[in-house]
Order: structure tokens, then sequence, then C-alpha cells
């Protein structure tokens, strides 16, 4: 019978020593292998780091690939380019306007140069009595506003605030993403539609307000709809509608659009706190197409005077079951007219 030497491996007839080394093959113990021999001969080392680099590899491609994809979908045309920024610092503070407990609503058009050409407010010092009078003033003063800056031709704007039931809203989102233009965010959604003015007669879509304005590349558009804290009049609940012209070729609208939302919303400590957010895009419209942003308005006002708030036509979406429930959403429409 061979034997095998258990220190130089040689095979030969049982003995007590070895034919080539001498050694006692019966008393001669090997030395275990050093701890990182056995580590690096073991096979599930192996498979692990095989796993890691496909892995490794694997997510390389997928970040290069999306870094395409958005390259591409950025020479895209129409397009939309919507930027959220969730925690931009809160713009200064208004000057206090003493004895003005409520105003109803309020709208302003500037133009680039910082001069305020149409401005509408209705205020209130006692909400239970006056701000039925207020608001119909209001709406009196920003119809013949609205006559106004809509007399003559030329290009126009249409911003078109509505209530829009879940399913429609998918509808018109599932319409945006064959586009190619549509952002789905955490906190809002925004995308180009085509032919949105015939979309908006569909159910499931109630418009709760329309603002119209000629168009002038020298202007920057903005109005607001807010109630002011009881509290603190320097502070003013509700969104500021922002948007600035960047060129009418006369086939397209590019522009700067971005509602700025002040609200009460529930803090980190638990309690609700005043919060300040800003929803930007950049949008690409034909008379064909139509943009629209959804998701800006949370469904409570968490305000004490929260009737009047409600009471302005925006904000009648507050005292909707369904929107309070989550079954519809806030959604802003703005269309092109080159007419």
């Amino acid at each position: 019978m061979l034997v095998t030497c258990p220190r130089c491996g040689f095979q030969q007839p049982q003995d007590k020593y070895c034919a080539q080394c001498g050694v006692d093959m019966e008393s001669f113990k090997p030395q275990a292998a050093p701890w990182y021999q056995t580590f690096i001969k073991n096979p599930v080392v192996h498979v692990a780091l095989l796993a890691a680099l496909v892995g490794v590899g694997g997510f390389y491609l997928y970040q290069n690939n999306q870094s395409n994809t958005m390259n591409v979908a950025s020479k895209a045309r129409p397009m939309v380019q919507v930027n959220s920024s969730k925690n931009l610092p809160p713009p200064p503070p208004a000057a206090p306007e003493p004895q003005v407990a409520m105003v109803a609503s309020s709208v302003t058009e500037t133009s680039a140069n910082g001069a305020t050409t149409v401005t509408t407010t209705a205020s209130s010092t006692d909400a239970n009595d006056e701000v039925s009078k207020a608001l119909t003033a209001a709406r009196a003063v920003e119809k013949e506003n609205r006559a106004v800056a809509t007399k003559g031709s030329g290009p126009h704007l249409t911003v078109i605030y509505a209530e829009v039931a879940r399913p429609a809203l998918g509808r018109l989102m599932d319409a945006s993403r064959g586009t190619g233009q549509f952002m789905n965010f955490a906190d809002y959604s925004a995308g180009i539609i085509p032919g949105l003015n015939k979309r908006l007669q569909t159910p499931g879509i109630k418009i709760l307000h329309k603002e119209e304005r000629n168009l002038d590349t020298s202007k920057t558009l903005q109005w607001s709809y807010g109630l002011k804290d009881r509290t603190n009049p320097s502070v003013e609940f509700g969104h500021t509608t922002f948007i600035e012209i960047a060129d009418t070729d006369g086939a397209s609208l590019r522009g700067n659009l971005e509602i700025q939302r002040t609200w009460k919303e529930a803090g980190p400590t638990g309690g609700f706190e005043i919060q300040r957010k800003s929803f930007p895009a950049i949008f690409e419209i034909s008379p064909e197409t139509g943009f629209f942003m959804a998701g800006v308005m949370p469904p409570q006002s968490n305000l004490e005077n929260d009737d009047e708030l409600a009471a302005i036509d925006v904000y009648k979406i507050l005292r909707s079951p369904q929107f309070r429930a989550g079954e519809s959403e806030f959604v802003i429409f703005v269309e092109y007219d080159n007419k």
C-alpha cells in the first residue's frame, strides 16, 4: 500500500519515515495555512466579489443611460423644464398694513421696470359682516380690469384654476406623457398637453377661476389670491402666480411660470407652522398645446378663518369633500392664443 508524505507529497510503500525528505510521517503535523489564504480560496468570497463588480457596472451603465435620456429630452420641442425648490429662503416680509384683517382678492400686473400698472385690492376689518361686500367689489373691479386688459387684438394668455377629479387628471397626465414632456416630482407634476381647450370641456374638470392677459414681451405678469393673517398682517396666506414672457414668435410662446405658496402646514414639532414653497417651470406652448401644473395646494388651509379664504373663487375647492378626501386635485392650466 502506498502512502503520501504529509510534508513533501512523495508517495512510497508504507513506512515510518519518508524516503525523500526523511520526516517522521506518523508524528508530523503540517502548519495551518494563514487565514488570508483560507479567505482568498473560499468560493463564497469569489461569488461575492463577482456580484459586487456586476452591481457597480450595472449602476454605472444605468446612470449613464439616464443622463443621455435627459439630454435628449431637453432638446425636444415643445418643452417643459420643471425644477423643485421646496426649501427656498422666504421672501422679505411686506410692510405691515395696520387695521387690515382680510384681503379678499388682489390682482397686480407689473412691468419689467418694476412699475405697477394695475392693482385691485378688497379689504375688510370685520370678516363676518364685510366679506361679502369686499368680495363683490373686488370681483367687479377685477372684471373691469380684465375687460380693459383684453381689449384690442394680439396674442393673449389665459390661466385657468380648476378642480380636477382623479380619473380626469390621470387622463391628462397620460396625454402629457405621450408628448414626452411630463415631469412628476414628490410635490407636484407639470407638463405639456395637446388640445387643451377641448380637454377642459370633458367631465371631471370644474373651472374655479380664469385670468386673461394680453401679452407684452416687456412685461412680467403677477397676481395673488390670499388672506392676510389676523395676528400678523405682513403675512398673507395663499398663492402668487408669476409669469415672465421670454419670447413670442407668433407660433409659440416661451416663458417662465412660478407659483409661490404661503401656507400653514405641519412642522417637525407636530404643530402648524407658516411655510413658503415655490413651484417653478419653464414652458413652451402653442395654440394647439397647453401647459398644466398640479399638486400646489394642500387639501386643508389649517387657518382659523378658513371660511374667509374659501370665499375666494380660487379657494372654493377647500369646501369640496372630494378635494378634502384626496379624490380631486387643484390644477393650474395655461393656454396661449396668438390671434
